[in-house]
Protein backbone atom coordinates (compact mmCIF):
# COMPACT_ATOMS: atom_id res chain seq x y z
CA UNK A 1 0.00 0.00 0.00
CA UNK A 2 1.54 3.33 -0.88
CA UNK A 3 -0.35 6.85 0.19
CA UNK A 4 0.88 10.38 0.11
CA UNK A 5 -0.71 13.90 0.69
CA UNK A 6 -2.81 15.29 -1.57
CA UNK A 7 -3.85 18.93 -1.32
CA UNK A 8 -7.51 19.15 -2.18
CA UNK A 9 -7.71 23.09 -1.60
CA UNK A 10 -5.40 26.00 0.06
CA UNK A 11 -6.77 25.34 3.37
CA UNK A 12 -7.38 21.74 3.57
CA UNK A 13 -5.27 18.64 3.42
CA UNK A 14 -6.27 14.79 3.00
CA UNK A 15 -4.48 11.24 2.89
CA UNK A 16 -4.73 9.61 -0.32
CA UNK A 17 -4.53 5.50 -0.27
CA UNK A 18 -4.21 3.71 -2.95
CA UNK A 19 -5.32 -0.25 -2.91
CA UNK A 20 -5.48 -1.30 -6.00
CA UNK A 21 -7.66 0.35 -7.89
CA UNK A 22 -9.64 2.04 -5.16
CA UNK A 23 -9.29 5.22 -3.88
CA UNK A 24 -9.73 6.30 -0.36
CA UNK A 25 -9.80 9.70 1.10
CA UNK A 26 -9.74 10.67 4.60
CA UNK A 27 -8.61 13.97 6.33
CA UNK A 28 -5.19 13.92 7.74
CA UNK A 29 -5.29 15.40 11.46
CA UNK A 30 -5.68 18.97 12.57
CA UNK A 31 -2.32 19.57 12.83
CA UNK A 32 -1.30 19.24 9.69
CA UNK A 33 -3.88 21.28 7.91
CA UNK A 34 -2.04 24.34 7.90
CA UNK A 35 1.27 24.06 6.43
CA UNK A 36 1.58 25.09 3.01
CA UNK A 37 0.16 29.00 3.81
CA UNK A 38 1.59 29.07 7.47
CA UNK A 39 4.14 32.22 6.34
CA UNK A 40 5.09 32.25 10.06
CA UNK A 41 5.97 28.49 9.87
CA UNK A 42 8.20 28.66 6.62
CA UNK A 43 9.76 32.38 7.82
CA UNK A 44 11.12 29.59 11.55
CA UNK A 45 12.29 27.67 9.14
CA UNK A 46 13.98 29.65 7.12
CA UNK A 47 15.72 31.39 9.86
CA UNK A 48 16.41 28.56 11.40
CA UNK A 49 17.82 25.95 8.73
CA UNK A 50 17.68 28.11 5.06
CA UNK A 51 14.79 25.77 4.45
CA UNK A 52 17.70 22.54 4.82
CA UNK A 53 15.53 19.54 6.02
CA UNK A 54 19.01 17.86 6.51
CA UNK A 55 20.42 20.87 8.81
CA UNK A 56 22.12 19.67 12.10
CA UNK A 57 23.46 21.78 14.89
CA UNK A 58 25.67 18.96 16.21
CA UNK A 59 26.76 21.22 19.48
CA UNK A 60 23.00 21.63 20.19
CA UNK A 61 22.06 18.02 18.63
CA UNK A 62 19.57 20.38 17.22
CA UNK A 63 17.92 18.58 13.68
CA UNK A 64 16.10 19.54 10.67
CA UNK A 65 14.45 22.80 9.44
CA UNK A 66 13.12 23.81 12.64
CA UNK A 67 16.17 22.12 14.67
CA UNK A 68 14.36 20.67 16.67
CA UNK A 69 16.13 19.35 20.30
CA UNK A 70 15.72 16.07 22.03
CA UNK A 71 14.20 17.94 24.74
CA UNK A 72 11.65 19.15 22.40
CA UNK A 73 10.64 15.61 21.39
CA UNK A 74 10.45 14.47 25.09
CA UNK A 75 7.95 17.74 26.08
CA UNK A 76 5.39 17.01 22.94
CA UNK A 77 5.38 13.43 23.50
CA UNK A 78 4.51 14.48 27.37
CA UNK A 79 1.82 16.93 25.98
CA UNK A 80 0.04 13.98 23.85
CA UNK A 81 0.39 11.69 26.86
CA UNK A 82 -1.58 14.18 28.85
CA UNK A 83 -4.17 14.27 26.29
CA UNK A 84 -4.76 10.71 26.10
CA UNK A 85 -3.13 10.73 22.66
CA UNK A 86 -1.10 7.28 21.70
CA UNK A 87 0.63 9.03 18.94
CA UNK A 88 4.19 9.32 19.84
CA UNK A 89 7.37 10.75 17.83
CA UNK A 90 10.62 9.47 17.52
CA UNK A 91 13.75 11.71 17.73
CA UNK A 92 14.17 10.70 13.68
CA UNK A 93 10.80 12.60 13.21
CA UNK A 94 13.03 15.36 13.58
CA UNK A 95 13.97 15.30 10.11
CA UNK A 96 10.70 14.99 8.63
CA UNK A 97 9.35 18.52 7.61
CA UNK A 98 5.46 17.20 8.20
CA UNK A 99 6.14 15.64 11.69
CA UNK A 100 8.08 18.58 12.52
CA UNK A 101 5.77 21.39 11.36
CA UNK A 102 2.89 19.21 14.08
CA UNK A 103 5.22 18.64 16.71
CA UNK A 104 5.48 22.92 16.53
CA UNK A 105 1.97 23.10 16.30
CA UNK A 106 1.29 20.66 19.40
CA UNK A 107 3.74 22.67 21.18
CA UNK A 108 2.00 26.08 20.08
CA UNK A 109 -1.32 24.67 20.89
CA UNK A 110 -0.45 23.13 24.34
CA UNK A 111 1.35 26.46 25.46
CA UNK A 112 -1.89 28.67 24.27
CA UNK A 113 0.35 30.51 22.09
CA UNK A 114 -1.44 32.74 19.68
CA UNK A 115 0.70 35.74 18.09
CA UNK A 116 3.51 34.97 15.56
CA UNK A 117 5.60 37.01 18.17
CA UNK A 118 4.59 34.19 21.13
CA UNK A 119 5.21 31.34 18.86
CA UNK A 120 8.88 32.73 17.48
CA UNK A 121 10.02 33.90 20.68
CA UNK A 122 8.57 30.30 22.74
CA UNK A 123 9.78 28.56 20.33
CA UNK A 124 13.32 29.95 20.63
CA UNK A 125 13.57 30.15 24.28
CA UNK A 126 11.24 27.99 25.65
CA UNK A 127 7.86 28.12 26.99
CA UNK A 128 8.44 31.19 28.63
CA UNK A 129 10.50 32.80 26.09
CA UNK A 130 8.49 35.52 25.42
CA UNK A 131 9.67 36.83 28.47
CA UNK A 132 13.19 36.67 27.59
CA UNK A 133 15.27 39.27 26.16
CA UNK A 134 17.40 36.63 24.26
CA UNK A 135 14.76 36.04 22.19
CA UNK A 136 13.96 39.21 20.87
CA UNK A 137 16.98 38.97 18.53
CA UNK A 138 15.48 35.85 17.45
CA UNK A 139 12.29 37.54 17.20
CA UNK A 140 13.36 40.08 14.77
CA UNK A 141 14.68 37.76 12.30
CA UNK A 142 12.06 35.91 12.28
CA UNK A 143 9.49 39.25 11.57
CA UNK A 144 12.34 40.31 8.98
CA UNK A 145 10.84 37.02 6.90
CA UNK A 146 7.32 37.65 7.29
CA UNK A 147 8.14 41.43 5.50
CA UNK A 148 9.36 40.00 2.56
Amino acid sequence: MVSGLLLVSSSTMMEQTFRGSIQELKPIPHTLVHIENDSLVYALIHVESSGNDSAHCVSEDAVGCLQIRKTMIRDVNRILKHRGDTTKYKMKDRWNRIKSIEIFNIYCEHYKLTSPEAKARCWNGGPRGLTKKATQKYWDKVNKQLDR
